[in-house]
């Protein structure tokens, strides 16, 4: 039996707000799955209104809050109110708490094992996963008891099958959405240049939304500076690529805000930022050598893309092959030597920084053909 196609984000959302519309109860165990903290929000907003509509008391937990007690958290699912009213109980990120010990289900999804099977006491738990795997006792739970939502980031970039158009993606179509929901009309290359400066991180392109609400679009490129750098790897491949002005754009981006890990936090640490950028830009330079090498030596292109480490679907692996291929071996050789040079500095206590990067990209900026 083929498998079902899963609904992107935006449908999974809406199911759920329509299914919560004028609710008169909920799911045992609400699951929302994914890195996008957007669609969590959104999807909890509606839940916390259905609870507090049937009477519900609310009580969150954050684990990654330093003043978390996991004492509470048991007691509202093994106990209940002391009031006897039902109460609606939200985890925020789980951290290590759904983690085994050895080969046993950790205390709180034992804990929620129980507190699924039965229906006391009175209420509903949901939690929020921002990385949990379909396997997972707990989301086998939520998949057999309730309901599972899974938010992840819309699509920044069009797919290497279709159509190759910027403003044909999730996420441009999302930014002209939202905006219209403020009363602003976005052309469609203006959500592009918003999606580029802005980034992939839809809390920011809110904040931007709101802002040009009160400011109106004339100067939409002045009023929102460029701030996206992207992850680590992305950026990598802008510097790699050669464009000057984009690659240089997405080194301060990626210095000056940083990044949205897996775990839907924000990675702002320089030092962790240069190890993740120079990891990178090694296995990118790395991987033009070899598929040069195997050019110079007349190996096929299935060959040359094996020898370079070349992975992924049959398009995707031409494409990132003839990237490889833009550059001279000895191009991806210099670079490599220049790479190992900051590696040096880094190991030898020297501060290295966006400022470094900035330059190898200025260095390696393509300048046409030779």
């Amino acid at each position: 039996m083929a498998r079902a196609k899963e609904v992107t984000p935006l449908v999974a959302l809406r199911e759920l707000e329509q299914q919560l519309e004028g609710c008169e109860s909920l799911p045992r165990i609400l699951l929302t799955r994914g890195p996008e903290n957007w669609f969590h929000q959104r999807a909890l907003d509606s839940i916390l209104r259905c609870g507090k509509r049937l009477g519900m008391d609310v009580n969150q937990h954050d684990p990654a809050d330093p003043d978390f007690d996991g004492r509470g958290l048991f007691a509202d699912l093994r106990g209940g109110s002391l009031f006897g009213a039902p109460i609606l109980v939200v985890v925020r990120q789980q951290g290590d708490l759904f983690k085994k010990v050895g080969t046993k289900d950790s205390d709180l999804v034992q804990t929620l094992k129980g507190y699924v099977a039965g229906n006391e006491p009175a209420g509903a738990v949901v939690i929020q996963a921002g990385s949990l795997r379909a396997d997972h006792a707990v989301a086998k739970l939520a998949a057999k008891h309730g309901a599972t939502y899974n938010f992840r980031r819309l699509y920044d970039s069009p797919p290497s099958w279709g159509r190759a158009d910027p403003r044909d993606v999730e996420l441009v179509h999302w930014i002209r959405e939202r905006a219209a929901e403020r009363g602003l009309k976005l052309r469609p290359e203006e959500a592009v240049y918003l999606a580029s400066a802005v980034g992939n991180d839809l809390g920011a392109l809110e904040s931007e939304l709101k802002k040009l609400a009160v400011t109106g679009t004339d100067e939409l490129r002045r009023s929102v500076g460029w701030r996206s750098g992207g992850t680590p790897w992305e950026v990598a491949d802008k510097v790699l690529e050669g464009d000057p002005r984009a690659s240089i754009a997405a080194v301060e981006g990626l210095f000056s805000h940083g990044f949205q890990g897996k775990d839907s936090k924000r990675v702002l640490d320089p030092s962790a930022l240069v190890a993740m950028l120079t990891s990178s830009l090694f296995k990118g330079v790395r991987t033009g050598l070899a598929a040069s090498e195997g050019r110079a030596r007349g190996y096929s292109q299935n060959q040359t893309m094996a020898m370079a480490g070349v992975g992924g679907a049959p398009k995707s692996r031409e494409q990132a092959l003839q990237k490889a291929l833009l550059r001279p071996g000895s191009e991806w050789a210099a670079m490599l030597d220049d790479l190992l040079a900051i590696e040096r500095r880094l190991k030898t206590g020297v501060t290295v920084d966006g400022n470094d990067f900035a330059l190898f990209a200025i260095k390696w900026r393509k300048r046409g053909r030779r």
